[in-house]
């Protein structure tokens, strides 16, 4: 099955310039499969041959592949560990070193609710502090339709499940059937294209320089392929501010580990390029 996975790949870069070679060949059956079960196919063959005869079927294919989950606050224990030591430890350290912004970026962000947790985070930071305080979240995906999802900032009441009545009522203004990101947290995120893989840029260009104190690339990874997996960090790693760092998914943490990053809190999937004291 690898052999026709492959082949596949490659007829879809060759006929319509959709490059998958990037992605973990298990992660692409996957896709194949659950298309192949919507269009009453069982027959990976014949579903090939749907495919190359229905050129309307590459584009649900290609967006299968897309990886657009996203939750508030999804890893309690990393965002626990945000809340309560790393965001106070670095706007501490910006204040000691008299720096005007906190940086992050949000890589893959999906439909926003990873940046817009951080902001809640932050903003809750900034409510108590007693000194001036600045930040600038880069929410990123290759997937224009989430991006646009992001912007918008509308929600669900399920998907806000994992916030408490306290940040709702705060951070969120309801119309009817769904709930809309106060203004307030949408002025600190900025939402742009932006594809990990890439060559042409080393980050996002809304940040222009990148020097991220916290970059967030969670539950990514392991869709892709070893040598992509390296690409990605190495990106990532070249964009964070000196001791700057990065937070991955749960399932993410050996991988890191076989990279060179060293874990800061442990089991929370927060990590560092250097491990700085």
């Amino acid at each position: 099955m690898r052999k026709k996975i492959e082949e596949l790949v490659e007829y879809l870069f060759t006929s319509h310039g959709v490059d998958l070679s990037g992605f973990d060949i298990s992660f692409i059956e996957k896709s194949v499969a659950r298309r192949m079960e919507s269009q009453n196919h069982s027959s990976y063959s014949d579903y090939v041959t749907f495919l190359k005869d229905n050129q309307s079927e590459v584009t649900p294919l290609v967006d299968s592949m897309h990886i657009a989950y996203s939750e508030f606050f999804r890893n309690p224990l990393t965002f626990s560990s945000l809340e309560m030591l790393l965001l106070p430890h670095l706007w501490a350290k910006k204040r000691n070193e008299k720096s005007s912004e906190l940086r992050i970026w949000s890589a893959a962000c999906a439909s926003g609710q990873e940046a817009y947790s951080i902001a809640i985070l932050l903003d809750e930071l900034k409510q108590k502090s007693n000194h001036k305080f600045s930040y600038r979240i880069f929410g990123t995906d290759n997937n224009p339709a989430e991006l646009a999802k992001a912007e918008k900032g509308m929600f669900t009441p399920e998907a806000l499940n994992n916030l408490s009545m306290r940040r709702i009522d705060t951070y969120f203004t309801r119309s009817r059937d769904s709930y809309f990101i106060s203004p307030l947290l949408k002025n600190q995120v900025d939402f742009s294209y932006f594809d990990l893989l890439t060559d042409e840029r080393a980050c996002p260009t809304p940040s222009i320089f990148g020097n991220f104190d916290l970059v967030f690339c969670s539950n990514l990874l392991f869709y892709y392929k070893t040598e992509a997996q390296i690409q990605i960090l190495e990106k990532i790693a070249n964009t964070l501010a000196p001791g700057g760092y990065l937070v991955t998914g749960e399932t993410e943490r050996e991988l890191l580990k076989k990279n060179n990053f060293q874990e800061v809190y442990a089991y929370a999937a927060i990590f560092q390029k250097n491990f700085i004291n």
